[in-house]
């Protein structure tokens, strides 16, 4: 069995996140003016919110089952975006009515959606460094 390398964890989840956490924000900054309207036909289709609450859930599961540690900030970061993911997931699952009705108040705060899209954006740009940098023989992330 391999050793559980806590460092070489952060990094790969890095890898993967913050290019997402990049990508969510150009979204964000690039479709502000349709998000208002893909939002709320999204919530609309109860098949769609119940199977992407599932995969949702089942994703930030993954992240906590497999990132369980936090022992730096960028470990902590991903950490939180599992934790965050799990309860996003069971929340569209279990309560996609309420999830509705905060989707669409977010969604017509133009502010709101900036904000959002400027901390992701930052994040995104961070967790992309911390995993891709190259890593000196026995440094820390």
């Amino acid at each position: 069995m391999s050793v559980y390398d806590r460092v070489e964890r952060t990094r790969s989840l890095a890898r993967i996140f913050g290019p997402y956490l990049l990508i969510m924000a150009a979204t964000l900054f690039v479709r502000q003016e349709s998000l208002p309207d893909l939002f709320s036909a999204f919530m609309q289709d109860a098949p769609l919110v119940l199977a992407g609450g599932a995969f949702t859930l089942m994703a930030g599961l993954g992240v906590i089952a497999a990132h369980h540690h936090w022992n730096s900030a960028a470990a902590a970061a991903i950490s939180l975006v599992g934790v965050a993911a799990a309860f996003k997931g069971a929340w569209l699952m279990i309560a996609p009515d309420l999830g509705a009705e905060m989707t669409a108040v977010f969604a017509e705060a133009p502010y709101a959606l900036m904000i959002t899209a400027c901390v992701e954006g930052l994040i995104g740009l961070w967790l992309t460094i911390v995993g891709w940098r190259a890593r000196p023989p026995s440094a820390t992330v």
